[in-house]
């Protein structure tokens, strides 16, 4: 398989360079001046330049508090040594968050009328510090720091936000919801722009997107730390890229990501992007650019563990072409994610010479994904961003398009269901969610059908009349509900040719294997894995399979510099964005037995989910989950755990043309590597709970693996749990207590999988110290299991308030045993206070590192820290 390797961009920083200097402060800039005035002179230097032909527009040492500065074409902007460009406050008085302003705001969210054909914060950029919108020949450099916080009563606030102004009702006005307010919610944001380079600086607590770079074509990045609480750096639509030398750091959202959102308003698929030499992670916001590298905060906003990776996804409407991402160092992050799941092809990625440590997610995710959103011209000339009634969506309406000649035009090529989840089930009492209604599962959208004598036809798009009756078109009485929601893609989205080489992989969470998840009519395809060593925690067992169980307790903790919080624990399954059907239990009935049976294979498909690997909850394999595949080749690949798995290495469900080639695995003893999944109850794509929809089967073929393993062939002999009986099953496909099903023991009283959040040690890494003065370093370990907090959440998650709170669970018990293993000379730990204390010689300046172990009997972990002494 020959996979293209992406090029990247073509200049160089050096190629922008300019010579002739404006100082904002000759402009009236002041450090610690007024934030209006500072940003009037700083966008009267950008005026000036740009009048005169070009230049640098220089920020000086001091700290200079701004509003938006609007970049212009062949003007850079230079950030010395010393300078801060700080973010400044508005009022904020009807958002989530409040904030007492500094007499200014940032310039208001544009014109978009292609608002709602993408995630709202792809959509307006004017509102940010640095902005600038189809310009050419532009870079930010130098040493200096952006920062969108400030420190406020001895805590760092977030100036910048993380969530988004309100949507506008029509397309064709500002970004500005009713109430009229907007803020700050990005550092810069490129819009349409080429040739540019961000190189050097640091930028801290970013906002939504720290960096947003939508549909910029020949951008080079280089030698930048970004450490944030969201993205880190969004490259969306672009197009001739290179990223080197850069460290990403945001705990709660992706570190560096691709993604092909409709937000520059036109088609344009992201191609061409070059990731090289650079590391992501998923810290405390802002302990990265300060050295300390702290980890209190445990999980993100979504309760999945720190984020921090590179994607490709979410927003992936106009595809991606050719990505190459070598030599990345993971920390304390998500995996490789590869998502396509709006109507457009992912193809041509390499991901090689890498290493991930501490991985808090599948370490490679695979997806195809069917989820309808892609753009749709509707029957109505009706400019409101979530169209009305009877126009040809009633499920993200916001994706219909006026017609209207100012709008692209994308007439209806294909449709998807929406179903109708108004039945309330709970398994353990504590836990409740809806699923699919049993009896009429699905909507019906009389907008896309038309009947004629008994006789229903759907409609084809005329450019002149619109929408039209289509008599070549008949659709039988149980196809009505397939119809109801338009899309303006001819097809499912499509991933193929993927090579992934030279990966060494450890710690990671035991709850997601490799997954690699295509569609039943979109498999993914020709995916090449080569040497790469994948070390799992382990410690779960096929009864958490079975079981889908919701185990949560509360942790508090404090994100570096900010004031103390409480976050919700998914010990296993994350209900955040898996929803529905997918928390059932994984069971079928026996027709024999008369009651429920065990079944972790029957996995549902979910097409029309969110792409996050948590969304499939925990799977019957430890290691590699492989469904709907075709042409996936492992070579010198290992799968381990460190403590005993209960699971399969390797599942496969609907594959061929499979080949495991040198391929070791660690299983438990008794438990088969392998497992070959054949399936008598498939449906067609995102038809799965329609009634009366045939039933296909799945199966495996064109397989080799290891000689020395042992194969456990699986045959699925029912639909998924939730799916509604009609004559193609007429047994219970419901688990619930209603239904005969609970589980033999109370969630109360469920152990926690301690091998999911470990004990970690809450010190900064490194520390100053002098010769002859003693220095105590106090030893702060704490343990997620035992230290279950009873303080409620505060219930919200940015601007989104959460309706019902997870039910939690006290913590466990556990003693966990801390010694340090490598001391200086000299330096002695004392277990009962807790702290290391140490006297340095004269002649002991220089660098130590002081290794520590904790051991709560089920791993040890371990921590260091680095002393410099002067």
């Amino acid at each position: 398989m020959a996979v293209k390797t992406a090029t990247g961009a073509s200049l160089l920083a050096a190629d922008l360079e300019k010579a002739q200097k404006y100082d904002i402060t000759a402009y009236g800039a002041v450090s610690g001046g007024d934030p209006v005035k500072n940003t009037e002179a700083v966008n009267q230097a950008f005026a000036q330049a740009a009048q005169n032909g070009g230049g640098t527009v220089s920020v000086p040492a001091g700290d200079y508090k701004v509003y938006t500065i609007r970049l212009r074409s062949g003007v850079n902007l230079c950030l010395e040594k010393g300078c801060v460009l700080r973010a400044a406050k508005t009022d904020i008085r009807h958002s989530y968050e409040k904030q007492e302003g500094e007499g200014g705001n940032y310039d208001k969210p544009e014109v978009n009328l292609y608002a709602g054909i993408q995630d709202h914060g792809h959509t307006y950029y004017a509102n940010s510090m640095i902005y600038g919108a189809d310009i050419s020949d532009v870079m930010i450099y130098g040493e200096g720091l952006i920062d969108g916080s400030c420190f406020e009563d001895g805590f760092r606030s977030y100036v910048l936000l993380g969530g988004d102004p309100k949507m506008p009702k029509l397309r064709n006005e500002p970004g500005v919801g009713s109430d009229g307010e907007w803020f700050g919610n990005k550092a810069i944001s490129l819009l349409r722009c080429k040739n540019v380079v961000l190189k050097g600086f640091k930028l801290v607590i970013g906002g939504h997107f720290a960096i947003i770079a939508q549909g910029v074509e020949n951008m080079l990045v280089e030698d930048v730390l970004v450490d944030t609480t969201r993205d880190a750096l969004d490259v969306d639509c672009c197009q001739n890229v290179t990223i080197r030398n850069s460290t990403f750091n945001s705990l709660t959202d992706d570190a560096l990501v691709m993604k092909a959102s409709y937000g520059a308003g036109k088609f344009m698929p992201l191609k061409n992007v070059l990731i090289e030499d650079c590391r992501v992670s998923g810290y405390d916001a802002g302990s990265v650019a300060a050295g300390v590298y702290t980890r209190e905060k445990l999980v993100a906003a979504d309760r999945g563990g720190p984020t921090g990776r590179v994607k490709l996804g979410t927003e992936s409407t106009c595809g991606y072409e050719q990505v190459t991402v070598r030599r990345v160092r993971f920390e304390r992050s998500r995996g490789f994610a590869l998502e396509a799941v709006d109507g457009s092809d992912l193809t041509d990625i390499l991901f090689t010479d890498c290493e991930m440590e501490n991985i808090s997610s599948s370490p490679i995710f695979i997806r195809a994904g069917e989820r309808g959103r892609f753009p749709v011209t509707g029957n109505s000339q009706e400019e409101t961003v979530e169209a009305g009634e009877g126009n040809v969506r009633l499920d993200n309406r916001n994706w219909v398009l006026p017609a209207r000649e100012e709008y692209t035009c994308y007439p209806a090529k294909r449709y998807t269901p929406s179903y109708r989840k108004d039945r309330i089930v709970s398994i353990d009492g504590h836990s409740a969610f809806t699923v699919v209604s049993q009896e009429e599962p699905a909507y019906v959208n009389p907008a896309n059908v038309v009947e004629e004598d008994g006789v229903y036809y759907g409609k084809k798009y005329d450019d002149h009349a619109g929408y039209c009756i289509d008599r070549d078109r008949k659709v039988e009485a149980w196809e009505l509900p397939c119809f109801a929601n338009a899309s303006g893609s001819s097809h499912m989205a499509r991933v193929a040719d993927i090579e992934i080489s030279n990966v060494k992989i450890t710690n990671a969470d035991p709850r997601y294997p490799i997954l690699i998840m295509g569609l039943a009519d979109s498999p993914v395809q020709r995916v090449s894995m080569k040497n790469i060593t994948v070390e799992f925690r382990g410690g779960l067992s096929m009864e958490h399979a079975v079981e889908q169980r919701q185990l949560n307790t509360n942790w508090e903790y404090t994100q570096f510099g900010t004031r103390p919080s409480v976050q919700s624990l998914p010990w296993l399954v994350n209900t955040f964005f898996l929803k529905e059907e997918g928390l059932l239990p994984r069971v079928d009935w026996d027709k024999e037995a008369g009651g429920w049976k065990e079944d972790p294979y029957n996995v549902p498909e979910l097409p029309q989910v969110y792409p996050e690997p948590e969304n499939w909850g925990i799977l019957p394999a430890y290691g590699l989950y492989a469904r709907h595949v075709e042409g996936l080749s492992l070579e010198q690949v290992s799968f381990a755990w460190k403590v005993e798995d209960g699971r399969h290495a390797v599942v496969l469900d609907d594959a061929c043309g499979v080949r495991l080639m040198e391929v070791s695995a660690m299983v438990k003893e008794g438990v088969e590597q392998l497992a070959l999944v054949e399936s008598n109850y498939r449906r067609a794509t995102n038809r799965e709970y329609i009634l009366h929809q045939p039933y296909v089967k799945t199966g495996v073929e064109d397989v080799t693996f290891p000689k020395n393993w042992r194969v456990k062939q699986v045959v699925i002999d029912a639909p998924a749990p939730g799916t509604p009986q009609d004559e193609g099953y007429g047994f219970p496909t419901l688990p619930c207590p209603e239904n005969g099903y609970t589980y033999t023991k109370a969630t109360e009283d469920y152990p926690l999988p301690l091998t999911v959040y470990r004990p970690f040690f809450a010190m900064p890494v490194s520390v100053c110290g002098r010769a002859e003065e003693e220095l105590t370093l106090p030893v702060v370990m704490r343990h997620p299991a035992a230290e279950a907090s009873q303080k409620e959440l505060n219930g919200r998650i940015y601007n989104e308030a959460v309706e019902v709170k997870d039910y939690a669970v006290d913590g466990a018990k556990a003693q966990t045993l801390v010694t340090a293993e490598e001391l200086p000379e000299g330096a002695v730990y004392l277990e009962e206070e807790k702290e290391i204390r140490w006297t340095p010689r004269a002649d002991q300046k220089g660098e130590f590192l002081i290794r520590l172990r904790a051991d709560d009997g089920v791993l040890p972990e371990y921590g260091t820290i680095k002393v410099f002494i002067e």
